[in-house]
């Protein structure tokens, strides 16, 4: 069963937070995702207080199956294919080539949920391919209508996760330059399209956006607030650019880069090259198209797909992919382009008229070998137990008078929830708080909470962090006694963590 960082370090805990009302009282225990939106992390956590865990992985790896249903109604849009059962085969081998891609099958049953949210992006372009012949001509009311609804879906991802933004640019994107309209008619779409995507975002994230802003005055905080300057953080975006170092030239070649080797974009080992295909097979259908555009013929033989709407899935994705190795570098962010990846090779083979008869073997054969080559990767997981999210704690006493310490960068706010609800707790030190930050309020207001405390002091942390947790209590002038700590255990957890009382120096 699921053990990730993400689900030990916030996705259980922010929930839980959300629903027991937490933030007058916890300070920033789950390092900086303490401050993303819970609200996609409350359906998880409500489970996981009744469900099996077995039970609950199944029904997280039901859900994966959605994006099978999303990619055949993409293709059956777009594939040119003579006979129903063919239609359906066919459209089922390139949906099935796509949902087995290495990481949409090794986030199966976690709660990353980069292949749940990639139903906004596919949402998107579903709406966008149903009212394409409305989009492109008619009432111009009823093409900005349905230029907002198309953006709506990957707004609401937005919303719900901020990773998701690159979507919201490849749909927009597409069809501002892919639309066959004037360009006043395109503008006015994509315009449209993004009011959808505003609302989308307000749906998924307004009431977090609101909530952040009316508590730190930064809607998106931590992020960016070298824009906002809330004195709660470091005038820093808060950014994770390590896949991002290096050349411009580079980040060009990434592809390539991260096909050989999935640590350069990755925590974890995996090997797939559906995004390398599409990588290589796009640039050869933009210029085929060009040349055949340029020759005033189409091609010969005919291209088995709805050409327009073929091109606005490439075009969409490869803005999305273009924003996504600006700011973000991670391989599993883009998990929607890798899913759509098989059925943009196909497309991509279709706009290659020098191949000629060729093309359908070439496909075939293109999309074996997508499919044999790849190896999933794994994260943490741990043998199933009758709870997803399980913790023993040691009967503590006086809890209403308590302030339990965190510190280290190891997650320990998946254990919080087991805890006593009247305890505090406060990070003093991790990703996100450090007591050398003399100037975050943040740590003002724990230094004062600790210094105004009269009842019992313990700090929780993994005993391999110990020494750099004695260093961090040091600077509050406390200290951990010998031979008095307790241990907190969970089938989940990295290890058994150490609860120990604190004094004062």
């Amino acid at each position: 069963m699921d053990a990730n960082w993400d689900l030990r370090n916030y996705h259980y805990y922010n929930a839980w937070a959300l629903l027991t009302d937490r933030y007058d009282r916890d300070i920033a225990t789950a390092q900086i995702p303490t401050f993303y939106n819970p609200i996609i992390d409350v359906p998880y956590f409500l489970l996981a207080q009744w469900l099996p865990a077995r039970l609950l992985a199944f029904l997280l790896g039901c859900l994966h199956g959605i994006n099978f249903i999303l990619l055949h109604c993409l293709a059956e849009r777009v594939l040119i294919i003579r006979g129903s059962w063919r239609r359906l085969s066919i459209c089922g081998a390139v949906a099935l080539a796509g949902t087995c891609g290495a990481v949409a099958l090794s986030e199966i049953g976690t709660v990353f949920y980069d292949n749940l949210l990639s139903f906004g992006f596919f949402g998107s372009l579903a709406l966008a391919l149903r009212h394409w012949k409305r989009l492109e001509g008619g009432d111009w009311k009823q093409a900005c209508l349905s230029a907002a609804l198309v953006g709506l879906p990957a707004g609401l991802a937005f919303g719900l996760k901020q990773t998701s933004v690159i979507y919201t640019f490849g749909v927009c994107g597409g069809l501002l330059f892919c639309l066959p309209v004037s360009p006043w008619r395109r503008l006015l779409a994509a315009f449209f399209c993004g009011l959808g995507i505003l609302g989308g975002l307000a749906l998924g994230g307004g009431y977090w956006m609101w909530h952040l802003w009316h508590l730190y005055g930064n809607p998106l905080f931590p992020m960016f607030n070298q824009f906002f300057r809330s004195p709660w953080g470091l005038v820093d975006s808060y950014r994770d650019v390590q896949y991002l170092l290096g050349s411009a030239w580079r980040r060009v070649y990434f592809p390539v880069l991260f096909s050989l080797d999935s640590r350069q974009a990755g925590e974890i080992h995996f090997r797939d090259y559906r995004v390398l295909s599409v990588f290589l097979l796009i640039p050869l259908a933009g210029i085929t198209a060009w040349r055949d555009a340029a020759r005033r013929k189409m091609p010969s033989p005919p291209a088995p797909f709805e050409r327009r709407q073929a091109a606005y899935l490439l075009t969409a994705t490869a803005i999305s992919y273009v924003v996504w190795v600006q700011l973000f570098g991670v391989y599993r962010y883009i998990i929607a382009i890798e899913m759509l990846a098989p059925l943009l090779a196909v497309l991509a083979v279709g706009y290659l008229t020098p191949l000629g008869r060729f093309r359908r073997p070439l496909t075939i054969g293109l999309l074996a070998l997508l499919v044999v080559s790849t190896r999933p990767g794994t994260w943490i997981r741990v043998p199933f137990e009758d709870q997803a999210v399980a913790v023993e704690v040691p009967a503590i006493p006086d809890p209403a008078n308590t302030i339990v310490l965190l510190a280290g960068h190891e997650p320990l706010s998946f254990l919080l929830p087991a805890f006593p609800p009247e305890i505090r707790f406060l990070r003093i030190d991790s990703t996100f708080t450090n007591p050398d930050q003399t100037t975050v309020r943040f740590n003002q207001e724990m230094h004062r909470i600790v210094e105004h405390h009269r009842g019992r002091l313990s700090a929780l942390f993994i005993p391999t962090e110990r020494h750099d947790v004695i260093n961090r209590l040091g600077d509050y002038g406390l200290f951990i006694p010998d031979g008095l700590c307790a241990t907190v255990t969970s089938p989940i957890g990295a290890a058994p963590y150490d609860l120990c009382p604190v004094e004062r120096k």
